[in-house]
């Protein structure tokens, strides 16, 4: 199970992204922040809900260098069915990932094996591969996507700057001011 601190062990993922299912390989986003956002099930109202929140957000989150991707354990094929047909999910910007292999949520830590999904998990990857922040939420605890951004905005902030820290309730509006 990975750990904050730990190097994230980049691999290859089966997407539903821009129309199109594809492989892609997490390696090429070195250098770059990336946010994982697990979710338990296609075609339920929570992950539905969270995942259109983010992508109302989503300009914000590339605008400070990162990448969001969702993942679930659902199929590729399960991914697509579900974007092409909820109307409130055809805005959905960033790439769906598939791990029905449940290797990737496995190794997040966020499977549960006794009911073969993946629990709510969040973890944000520095540009240098390093594991900064990672919370998982139990499946019926929905998250906050404004939460997921001002934390992304607080670990670039130690990361940018060596030595500082985030107080609580730290926003980075206070910090610039």
């Amino acid at each position: 199970m990975l750990k904050v601190g730990q190097k994230f062990p980049y691999c290859k993922v089966k997407v539903y992204h821009n129309g199109e299912i594809k492989e892609i390989n997490l390696d090429d986003l070195k250098g770059k922040w990336l946010v994982l956002v697990s979710h338990p099930a296609a075609f339920t109202s929570v992950c539905q809900d969270e995942l259109v929140e983010l992508s109302k957000i989503y300009e914000e989150f590339k605008n400070l260098g990162a990448e969001v991707m969702s993942v679930s354990t659902d199929s590729v094929y399960t991914l697509k069915a579900w974007k092409e047909s909820t109307e409130s999910m055809k805005n959905i910007q960033f790439p769906m990932i598939s791990d029905s292999t449940h290797t990737l949520t496995s190794m997040l830590g966020t499977y549960e094996e006794s009911v073969g999904l993946t629990r709510r998990g969040t973890v944000i990857i520095n540009p240098e591969g390093t594991v900064m922040h990672l919370c998982i939420n139990d499946f019926l605890i929905g998250r906050n996507t404004k939460e997921i951004l001002r934390t992304l905005k607080a670990c670039k902030f130690v990361f940018d700057n060596p030595g500082k820290f985030c107080p609580p309730n730290w926003e980075m509006e206070l910090v610039t001011k």
